[in-house]
């Protein structure tokens, strides 16, 4: 009966139109998520930290080979590393729970006050070990956030997770069990968190870091203020 009356009331169509227009703005949204994460990953690494921020499993490796190498001094950097990004997972799950209504806008909001504290450390000349930890904490906060799109959880910097995701999704493509836009959604996420690493990596040694980051803070505002927007004209975009 709710389904008759839907679509005589020339409902049907406009759910689907809007329910297409929250999928697009999803994978916008993860798109960009997965660039920034390369972004941010290469700011570490070339110009404040010499460190990845947001790939976990090549901070652990390197961990435990200056462990191995009984080199504890330069093991420590990589303990807070670990641990921050532990921290960002564990606040953004607090944020999740505390804003259930707002979760996209409660985390992305808190991502951007870290990395303005990461900004300021910069500015006031507080470099090296310390000043790209609230960044990340931000990496691991960003993990939290469960962008859903048809079956996949879509924004996150798991890029190992990504290319698995690719290589199933292609053989159940295969095995027609799924369509080729699957495999071709984590090929995209892929392509273009790499596009952001590459987009730093050419940046990085003629702007300085502070610049990159204001560049990302505004860049993050714009899109707090488009999620506010469409929270308006979409409830379910949360």
């Amino acid at each position: 009966m709710i389904e008759e009356a839907i679509e005589f009331l020339g409902l049907k169509e406009r759910f689907t139109i809007e329910n297409r227009m929250n999928r697009q703005h999803k994978i916008i949204l993860a798109l960009f998520l997965s660039a920034l994460s390369g972004f941010i990953d290469i700011l570490g690494l070339f110009g404040i930290g010499k460190m990845f921020l947001s790939f976990m499993s090549g901070n652990s490796t390197r961990l435990a080979f200056y462990l191995a190498e009984g080199e504890f001094i330069q093991a420590l950097p990589y303990i807070f590393l670990i641990a921050s990004f532990v921290f960002g997972a564990f606040l953004g799950d607090v944020v999740k729970s505390r804003f259930p209504g707002e979760v996209l806008l409660a985390i992305l909001t808190t991502e951007t006050f870290l990395i303005f504290i990461s900004f300021m450390m910069i500015f006031l000349d507080i470099k090296d070990e310390w000043s790209y930890l609230p960044l990340t904490v931000a990496m691991g906060l960003q993990n939290t956030m469960h962008i859903r799109v048809d079956d996949k959880i879509i924004g996150r910097t798991f890029f190992s997770g990504v290319l698995h995701s690719l290589g199933t999704d292609i053989s159940q493509a295969m095995q027609k069990n799924k369509p080729w836009s699957a495999p071709l959604l984590d090929l995209v996420i892929w392509v273009v968190a790499v596009s952001g690493a590459f987009l730093a990596g050419i940046l990085q040694p003629n702007i300085p870091t502070q610049t990159l980051l204001g560049l990302v803070l505004i860049i993050l505002l714009l899109v707090i203020v488009i999620i506010i927007m469409l929270n308006k004209k979409q409830p379910d975009f949360r």
